[in-house]
């Protein structure tokens, strides 16, 4: 294996840890509107915050672009389809955490303006940031949530066929994206609510998987036999 395959594993490694790290801290930084009743004022009182936890999406939706972009070669040597379909759920991924990003970002506009309203006026707005409040939700069970555990079934999928990392990293990624998924599909329908601590506990093994993942890739990378057999 040359050195500009490990190269890009190496980057691969430190795509998969940015996105990880900044997707937890990200959501973090927004918890004065998520957990608020009173939007507009707990929006514009942590408007800096909010405005960080935009700024870790941004970084979010860029990492998984890089490691759509640097994983798809790998995978289309097994399978150019599977490798397409990787690659275009990571990219509807990144659309739903920009959708989100903009929503986060549009409620703290619309609490600066709202301060110099009147109070009738203000309750419209109120209205409003709900409804923004409420697409940000919906997008991060379809992005972070839906998406990344189809993209991540079909990635780790093709690793355990391929065996081009050990197969018992593998099954740990794809029990994580179907964990993830069914935290989406149980969100989609109610069973469960937004942000709760059981999406927590089923979103950990995808989180720790990736943080494992990108530290092989860094360290000891493709199997070497299994990659130049694709």
């Amino acid at each position: 294996m040359n050195t500009s395959v490990r190269r890009n594993e190496k980057i691969t490694g430190v795509f998969f840890i940015a996105a990880t790290t900044s997707a937890i801290i990200g959501v973090q930084y927004y918890s004065p509107v998520l957990h608020s009743t009173n939007i507009l004022d707990s929006a514009h009182a942590a408007s800096t915050q909010i405005a960080l936890g935009a700024f870790f999406e941004l970084v979010l939706a860029i990492s998984n672009i890089g490691t759509g972009i640097m994983l798809y070669p790998r995978l289309k040597r097994y399978s150019e389809s599977w490798g397409l379909g990787y690659s275009l759920f990571r990219l509807l991924e990144v659309v739903f955490i920009l959708i989100g990003l903009l929503s986060m970002l549009t409620i703290v506009t619309l609490s600066k303006e709202a301060q110099s309203m009147s109070s009738e006026a203000k309750l419209s707005v109120q209205s409003i940031a709900g409804l923004l409040k409420q697409v940000y939700s919906w997008a991060f069970i379809l992005g972070p949530h839906f998406m990344l555990g189809i993209n991540t079934l079909i990635y780790s999928s093709i690793f355990y066929l391929s065996k081009i990392l050990p197969k018992k990293l593998a099954v740990w990624g794809i029990t994580g994206a179907v964990l993830i998924l069914l935290a989406a599909v149980l969100e989609i329908f109610g069973y469960i609510p937004h942000f709760s601590s059981t999406i927590i506990f089923l979103a950990l093994p995808i989180a720790v998987y990736e943080m494992v993942l990108a530290g092989w890739l860094i360290i000891k990378g493709f199997n070497k036999e299994a990659y130049t057999a694709l």
